[in-house]
């Protein structure tokens, strides 16, 4: 007879996963390296903006950062749950450089941290932006930073919507014909297409109407 296996396995096992698992996601990103060379300050934030996404170097990192525009820098962490021994680092704006450009239909903003840079924040464009207008003439890039209009937002959110529903729709089409047994048709289309244009549109609606809070 199969022994069922004991909860208690499960209680052990997941939080030593899930500590192993943040713990090189942090070490891959850099982040222990940038803690080291850009220790915290007591600083009393400009304007901080919570439950951010970006990308440090290549670990992707969605709606889990916090970003503090403070008087000599920028200041990052993370939901400590997601980084348990990763702590907050405060970057000196003579210490960031700012470089624009696109990912598909995102437009996105590259703050490269050291001079040489030793690692990478990409932050979509709009969240920089927000930086940028509160840290004024600190910020290291010059230009004007006009607010997102609410016609501007929506375009944007909706070509973000649009480009993520038809990747996971090709994805949920193609797949199992590819993957599962011959003459498999998988999913109807209409599933495969209306599953993620409802969820990615919750999503966008969520995004919409939080972009201007803290």
């Amino acid at each position: 007879m199969k022994q069922t296996p004991d909860p208690l396995y499960f209680l052990i096992f997941f939080p030593l996963l899930w500590f192993a698992v943040t713990m090189l996601l942090s070490y891959l990103s850099g982040w222990f390296g940038l803690m080291e060379r850009f220790p915290d300050r007591a600083e009393n934030p400009l304007l901080t903006l919570t439950s951010q996404s970006g990308s440090l170097g290549r670990v992707s990192m969605s709606r889990i950062l916090k970003l503090s525009v403070c008087p000599t820098g920028l200041r990052i962490g993370i939901m400590r749950i997601f980084g348990p021994f990763s702590r907050d680092f405060l970057v000196p704006w003579d210490e960031i450089t700012v470089t624009r450009g696109n990912r598909l239909v995102w437009k996105v903003a590259k703050l490269s941290f050291g001079r040489p840079p030793i690692r990478t924040l990409t932050l979509p464009s709009e969240v920089a932006d927000r930086l940028a207008r509160t840290a004024g003439a600190r910020w290291p890039e010059s230009g004007s930073f006009p607010e997102e209009t609410n016609h501007e937002a929506l375009s944007r959110v909706a070509k973000q919507w649009l480009a993520m529903t038809c990747l996971a729709a090709a994805f949920f089409i193609i797949a199992p014909r590819l993957m599962g047994p011959k003459g498999a048709n998988g999913p109807p289309i209409a599933v495969a297409v209306l599953f993620p244009a409802i969820v990615f549109g919750i999503g966008a609606m969520v995004q919409y109407f939080r972009r201007n809070r803290p």
